[in-house]
């Protein structure tokens, strides 16, 4: 979808790197996050396959456990849970037959997310370190707009 070219976002988050590599072109994305000394994967399979999202969190006594989020892009609600700090963000996706708009841009601009569900906007704003993120991604000079159906 962006050429077969990856796109490396650092992303610093309570001091520590939350590196996101996006594979694309019908290949596999991989979404490595590191959040608070613990890797997070997130692999998503395109295509009309189904998504796979792994996910590792720190519990009170320092275990680890992976959590299996599989979801399907075909006309099915995707919810996205990510576990930060050991509290949880609910990231609620409903695609069913609803555009979702992602704007990203690179190029040390804030990142911001915006979400068009159901017709209406929704402004995702995270907080890193008391500043806002926008998340805009840059391919070729031209904004990227990513709709789901």
């Amino acid at each position: 979808m962006v050429n077969s070219h990856p796109i490396a976002l650092s992303l610093m988050v309570n001091s520590h790197p939350i590196a996101l590599f996006l594979m694309v072109n019908s290949h596999p994305i991989a979404l490595f996050l590191m959040v608070n000394s613990h890797p997070i994967a997130l692999f998503l399979m395109v295509n009309s396959h189904p998504i796979a999202l792994f996910l590792m969190r720190s519990f009170s006594h320092g275990e680890l456990s992976p959590h299996r989020f599989f979801l399907m892009v075909n006309s099915h609600p995707i919810a996205l849970f990510l576990m930060v700090n050991s509290h949880p963000i609910a990231l609620s996706l409903m695609v069913n037959s609803h555009p979702i708009a992602l704007f990203l841009m690179v190029n040390s601009h804030p990142i911001a997310l915006f979400l068009m569900v159901n017709s209406h906007p929704i402004a995702l704003f995270l907080m890193v370190n008391s500043h806002p993120i926008a998340l805009f991604l840059m391919v070729n000079s031209h904004p990227i707009a990513l709709f789901s159906w």
